[in-house]
Parts: C-alpha cells; structure tokens; sequence
C-alpha cells in the first residue's frame, strides 16, 4: 500500500495557485482536513484538497436542467 505525501500549507498553495494564508484560513474553518503531526505543525494531502474541491463547488442551474 502507497502512502500519500504530506503537503505543507505553502506547497499545496504552489500546486493549486491559492496563497498560503488562504489555505491556513480553510484549514482554520474546518472546511479542509489536514493531519496535525504537532501543535504547530499541520500537513495536507492532495486526496483531501480534491475532497474539498468536491464538496465546495457548487454547479449554477445543476439542480432544474434535469427537470427540462
């Protein structure tokens, strides 16, 4: 079994194009899972930002064009 590499809040801003302050504030809101290896160390992974991505985007008019 593969494990998945720990990302740093500034690395995961690098890969996805957010500032590292918007990534801590996600993380700070509960709204992006992190793995918390000390009081002041917190790490990320890319199967958790997808996740995010998942749940967080919302499609405008997804919910009537079935109806149509």
């Amino acid at each position: 079994m593969q494990q998945e590499r720990l990302l740093s809040p500034k690395q995961l801003s690098e890969i996805v194009g957010l500032s590292p302050a918007q990534i801590r504030a996600l993380m700070n809101t509960g709204k992006l899972e992190f793995v918390e290896i000390s009081s002041k160390t917190k790490m990320l992974t890319m199967s958790g930002w997808e996740r995010f991505q998942k749940n967080a985007t919302k499609v405008k008019g997804a919910e009537g064009s079935a109806a149509n």
